[in-house]
């Protein structure tokens, strides 16, 4: 007969607890990092969408236009910005986008050549995206940038 005493601990006791551990700590980690990637996503496509709206605006009020908008503010990262406007009230339109979003404050800046032939604006929107998590996810911050240049025709 095989006799064990049943209240010694055997060398296979607990190594499931140590593998959920270890397998519970990599899938937490892989969900943080999901959802701060799918946030980091949203805010982009939050900008672009900001950023088309307002090429839109400048393509259809190009020759003045219907009010007078405040002055806007340089984003880092962004080109130098214009002081007209057209390029100011496609900046609050662009900001009032983002507004409506609930994004983060994301600069905003409009730029016009009218050197070049047909003369253009260009649209950037620059924000720097933290995690909600730095400890886990050591890849911050992002700098997201983007920018879009219309004819003004």
């Amino acid at each position: 007969m095989n006799w064990q005493n049943s209240s010694c601990p055997r060398a296979e006791d607990g190594a499931a607890a140590v593998e959920a551990g270890i397998s519970m700590s990599v899938l937490l980690l892989l969900i943080v990092g999901s959802i701060e990637f799918g946030r980091a996503l949203w805010t982009y496509n939050t900008m672009l969408l900001a950023v088309e709206e307002a090429g839109r605006y400048a393509m259809v009020y190009n020759q003045g236009p219907p009010v007078t908008c405040g002055a806007q503010n340089q984003a880092p990262r962004c080109p130098t910005l214009s002081n007209t406007p057209l390029a100011n009230c496609s900046a609050e339109l662009a900001q009032q986008v983002l507004s409506s979003y609930q994004a983060p404050r994301i600069g905003v800046s409009v730029t016009e050549d009218t050197a070049s032939s047909p003369a253009t604006m260009t649209i950037c929107t620059s924000y720097s995206f933290n995690f909600l998590a730095p400890e886990l996810l050591p890849y911050g911050p992002l700098h997201l940038t983007h920018r879009v240049t219309v004819p003004l025709i």
